[in-house]
């Protein structure tokens, strides 16, 4: 018993001071985990377009919108060589957004301390101005597509 109130003791004077040793602060854990980022994707109209993609232009995966929200939060991108990038205050993020019938839209933004909301509003694509007059079909580009010549 008395070796229980011992730790008790220990562990009482260590909270006392702020550290309590193998338990992270919520600041230092904040602070891992990167500055988060929400997208929310809308079109002119202002509805949520449930197919939108965000991505980094280095990075080989696409950050999916939710479908009903349009809303997609990012907190660090992965790199092709293995790296992780963590967002932190003051970084300038390059970030393509791009949804099937819709023009792609490509930004750099700033990250903030808190609050970072990124509205990206996206324009649907005149396919009537695609067509051909003789009788191809359309070719429509989506995200970073080239067409091979």
């Amino acid at each position: 018993m008395r070796y229980l109130s011992i730790a008790l003791c220990v562990v009482t004077m260590a909270a006392g001071t702020g550290f309590v040793p193998g338990v992270a602060s919520v600041a230092q854990a904040q602070q891992a985990d990167g500055v988060p980022i929400t997208f929310r994707v809308l079109d002119i109209e202002g509805k949520p377009i449930p197919t939108a993609v965000i991505r980094h232009p280095d990075e080989m995966s696409r950050h999916r919108v939710n479908a009903e929200t349009g809303e997609a939060p990012i907190t660090e991108l992965y790199m092709p060589d293995g790296s992780q990038v963590v967002f932190q205050k003051g970084d300038r993020i390059p970030f393509e957004v791009s949804a099937p019938g819709y023009n792609s839209v490509s930004y750099i933004y700033e990250v903030k301390k808190r609050r970072n909301l990124v509205i990206s509003t996206l324009e649907k694509m005149n396919i009537d101005a695609l067509l051909d007059d003789d009788g191809d079909d359309p070719v429509i580009q989506f995200g970073r597509d080239k067409p091979i010549d």
